[in-house]
């Protein structure tokens, strides 16, 4: 790939372990933990403890498998874990994207780091680029998916209960951010879920640096993206510039925003148990990706529900050839609300590829490409 970068040795204090960057020395953006702070905070093993017997239930009963790119937040994980698992009930997995000339070295210690924990690893290579190409995504969303699909594969071929990943305090606060400034709604707050699926997160309320300092103190040396510096990412430009200036307002933000993202799950989890009693109420599937919804029934909601009800619908809207449904913007919740106080007024055409009609008492929305073919469903 061009203008990859290829890692560097460096010798670690127990063995020489790829680089893909110099580690930064520690900055006024990466303090050490005060000893105030450690005081105050419980010990990170049982912090993990603690979290982990919340998300799967049985902990530590059941097989793991850990996303291990070899970073320090996945090897503090990888080293948590193996603290409290039997070598066979744990197993590493790390998925080289083929993004950089360096990657299937990086694969090689990754190997090794997760060995040198008595840990079993899994690693596969996939084209990310390609995948990219055929699938119209950015590199960046063609990574996740295949990361998501490679974790759910290995663990269906395992025999495993659960993946678990390296997500942290940082990691959320980054999403939280990126959602909101690209006009996100209130489920935005919610960040990156601590549950989905078979999917666990127990690290979420914990700093990088504090994850780091278990494998100093441990002699664990871990690999580091060089492009964790290029301000050109946004992530980065969160991490890097945002975060100090937040944490110059208030050194607690990083727990202020787990907190409150924690709130907006609990409220997410509510309107999940509400919409679903709408849909059965007033939504009827129909073939094609369309659904029939009731609009007297629609606007006899109060205005939040209103746009979480449509906002639910037109998500599930699948445009063909797409891997999910277009985004879902204001302007398109808005265009539908007002197009609900017109009735009889046919048809109207919505950001993302979608459509919505007027058929007697009833709204039909799905793709437009697929209005042109059906016939009419529902009274008119």
């Amino acid at each position: 790939m061009a203008g990859a970068t290829r890692g560097v040795l460096r010798r670690g204090p127990l063995r020489p372990v790829l680089v893909c960057a110099r580690l930064r020395p520690r900055s006024r953006r990466e303090p050490l933990m005060s000893q105030a702070e450690k005081r105050k905070s419980p010990a990170l093993p049982e912090r993990f403890e603690a979290a982990m017997a919340e998300l799967c239930p049985g902990w530590p009963e059941g097989r793991y498998l850990c996303a291990f790119s070899g970073g320090s937040d996945s090897l503090a994980l990888l080293s948590l874990l193996a603290d409290r698992l039997p070598p066979e009930n744990l197993l590493a997995a790390h998925l080289d994207h083929g993004l950089r000339e360096s990657s299937a070295a990086e694969a090689v210690e990754a190997s090794r780091a997760a060995a040198s924990l008595g840990v079993a690893c899994l690693v596969e290579r996939r084209d990310v680029p390609g995948l990219a190409q055929r699938r119209g995504k950015g590199l960046e969303e063609a990574a996740r998916r295949a990361r998501y699909d490679f974790l759910a594969q290995r663990l269906e071929a395992w025999g495993g209960d659960w993946i678990v990943t390296g997500h942290q305090a940082e990691d959320l606060l980054e999403t939280v951010l990126l959602k909101l400034v690209r006009g996100a709604g209130p489920g935005a707050l919610a960040g990156i879920p601590a549950k989905n699926g078979r999917i666990v997160r127990p690290l979420l309320a914990v700093r990088r640096r504090q994850l780091q300092e278990r494998l100093e103190s441990r002699g664990l040396s871990w690999l580091e993206d060089l492009s964790n510096g290029d301000e050109r990412f946004s992530r980065n430009l969160v991490r890097l510039r945002v975060l100090p200036a937040l944490e110059s307002l208030n050194g607690a933000c990083l727990e202020a925003v787990g907190r409150l993202a924690k709130l907006a799950a609990s409220e997410e989890e509510f309107w999940d148990g509400r919409l679903d009693e709408l849909c059965d109420r007033l939504v009827v599937p129909l073939e094609g990706d369309r659904f029939r919804l009731e609009a007297a029934g629609l606007m006899a909601l109060t205005l939040a529900e209103r746009r979480r009800l449509v906002v639910r619908l037109l998500r599930r809207v699948e445009r063909p050839g797409a891997a999910g449904g277009a985004p879902v913007s204001f302007l398109s919740v808005d265009m539908l609300l007002d197009f609900v106080g017109r009735p009889g007024a046919g048809g109207l055409d919505l950001p993302g590829g979608r459509r919505v009609e007027w058929r007697g008492p009833y709204l039909l929305v799905g793709p437009a490409s697929r209005f042109f073919a059906a016939k009419p469903d529902g009274p008119s």
